[in-house]
């Protein structure tokens, strides 16, 4: 079955996701601004300096349990000397712990990206909390365009490594992909500075440790959810398209609501402290 993913129709579906998601920045930008409240930019490179030490602090803590494993059967993979054997050996020995990786790492970007939120918003005049969480959205705008270059290109090397009759279940996550683009700038633009706010919120009212494990908690449910799900077809942890169906409903429903009651709550409770 041939490909619909050719490396022309990949580009295209990356320009114009680059496109999009710049725009939505910019919207998102002005409506804050002119709808809810105007902001410094100062606000803003917070958010984007914070989030960057974030992202970076959690790459490399994620990277520790998966080294650690490997470490642990070096000699066995230095007797190996072809590279595509290699490969699979690593994938084997990696492949019974990636449902607890999964979690590992879900729960490592709720940790970095929340705590890092927690200093960059704590004794900050309420109202800049707003801007700060666009900071770290545009962060996040940014590591999603590298996530999808990722993944529209390595779709042809998946299709070409799954059986026949697996297709169909490709396609469904391929698809889902796309709407994954559309609702991403709604969801960061709306989570991230929910959180923020919220979390502000919480720290006015002696409470910011209890928002900082509420704001991990949902943090950690949409990361490993995600990595679940892009992991689910590959490692072959679902072969059913029914289930695979309503796993991505309840993930794009869940993530929607989540960010849009989060943003409430927390335009809500610093509106009363701005």
């Amino acid at each position: 079955m041939p490909s619909i993913v050719s490396p022309a129709s990949a580009v295209s579906t990356l320009a114009i996701t680059v496109v999009y998601w710049v725009a939505a920045s910019i919207v998102a930008y002005v409506t804050f601004n002119r709808a809810l409240w105007r902001g410094s930019r100062g606000w803003i490179f917070i958010g984007v300096g914070y989030m960057l030490l974030a992202v970076i602090i959690q790459y490399v803590l994620q990277q520790i349990p998966g080294l650690v494993i490997l470490i642990r059967e070096l000699p066995l993979i230095l007797g190996v000397k072809d590279i595509t054997e290699i490969n699979a050996l690593v994938f084997n020995l990696l492949k019974p712990y990636i449902p607890w990786l999964i979690l590992y790492y879900g729960l490592m970007a709720g940790v970095c990206q929340e705590g890092a939120r927690y200093f960059a918003v704590k004794d900050r005049e309420p109202a800049s909390a707003l801007y700060i969480g666009y900071g770290f959205a545009l962060i996040d705008i940014a590591v999603g365009i590298l996530n999808s270059l990722v993944g529209v290109l390595a779709y042809s090397y998946i299709e070409s490594s799954i059986p026949f009759t697996h297709h169909g279940l490709l396609d469904i996550l391929l698809y889902a992909q796309y709407v994954g683009i559309a609702i991403q700038p709604l969801v960061s633009f709306l989570f991230h500075p929910g959180v923020s706010m919220f979390l502000r919120y919480m720290q006015a009212n002696k409470r910011g440790l209890t928002g900082l494990a509420i704001n991990i908690a949902a943090h950690t449910y949409i990361d490993s959810f995600l990595l679940y799900l892009n992991n689910a077809l590959l490692l072959g942890l679902i072969t059913n398209m029914s289930i695979i169906t309503a796993l991505l409903a309840i993930y794009f429903t869940t993530v929607i609501t989540t960010a849009t009651v989060l943003f409430l709550m927390g335009f809500n409770r610093v509106r009363l402290l701005h």
